[in-house]
């Protein structure tokens, strides 16, 4: 696997179902070794780890157990909650989008957990709402395409277009350089929404986070203004949507928990 590199992506979503609703755009992510990431803010003019700067990653950001010791403490507290274990020596790398001028919005980030020796051993997908709520998926299943896999119950409110209640469909590729990575949304079976992240590596250096800063102006401002942008244009065309509070008996598991799951269900 590539370490502590830049990669630029095309991001595409495809709505099947009940009306067909596509779009495409660029974006750049973080690819690191969260154990290297203040070495890569000391080093690099324009990324800071944990402060304000033009590009940062926050541990905050990222899965929250109540575990001192940032993003590896709260993970590896996690997997085990989950019955899989993450050797103290174990490599996590880290896919996501950074902060861009103390703002950030990470729809979805990526953990790849690996031996010192570099045998996989587990991946996860943290997946994050515009309500701030999080919720991870882990993947023990890393089949002989090289991919991590998983089909499992979504049960959280990603968008209101989709049912909590549906299916994810994980298919997780390695960071190298080139990355793959495809999660589809599955309702009572039926494929209703595909999604894919595809990506070329490039190294991190000083003068390529300056061109990148010119080249995705306001990274995570113009994620949010689009993941708004076409709920609007869906809504437009009348597609049936669910609000928050609808359906909260299936939105489990979810961490940093909005105001209106914790009201007494009827």
């Amino acid at each position: 696997m590539v370490m502590n590199s830049l990669y630029e992506c095309s991001v595409m979503h495809c709505r099947l179902l009940p009306k067909r609703h596509a779009f495409n755009y660029r974006v750049f992510m973080f690819c690191v070794d969260i154990d290297e990431i203040p070495l890569l803010a000391h080093k690099h003019v324009g990324f800071s780890h944990n402060r304000f700067n033009l590009f940062s990653i926050h541990d905050e950001d990222h899965i929250t157990t109540g575990q001192a010791g940032g993003i590896r403490a709260n993970l590896t507290a996690w997997l085990t909650q989950q019955g899989m274990d993450c050797p103290s020596d174990a490599k996590i790398q880290l896919m996501t989008f950074p902060r861009v001028l103390g703002y950030g919005f990470n729809p979805v980030s990526f953990y790849y957990i690996t031996s010192p020796t570099g045998e996989p051993l587990a991946a996860v997908a943290e997946v994050v709402n515009t309500f701030r709520e999080m919720k991870l998926y882990a993947m023990q299943s890393f089949e002989a395409d090289q991919l991590w896999k998983s089909r499992t119950s979504k049960n959280f409110y990603v968008s209101p277009f989709s049912d909590p209640g549906d299916e994810f469909d994980f298919r997780l590729g390695l960071p190298g350089q080139e990355w793959q990575v495809k999660i589809d949304n599955y309702t009572n079976g039926e494929l209703m929404l595909l999604s894919s992240v595809q990506g070329k590596a490039c190294e991190i250096t000083t003068w390529r986070l300056l061109f990148f800063s010119l080249k995705y102006p306001l990274l995570s401002f113009k994620i949010i203004f689009l993941i708004h942008w076409h709920a609007l244009l869906l809504w437009i065309r009348k597609v049936p949507f669910l609000r928050k509070s609808e359906r909260r008996e299936v939105q489990i598991g979810v961490m940093r928990p909005h105001s209106s799951l914790s009201k007494n269900l009827p």
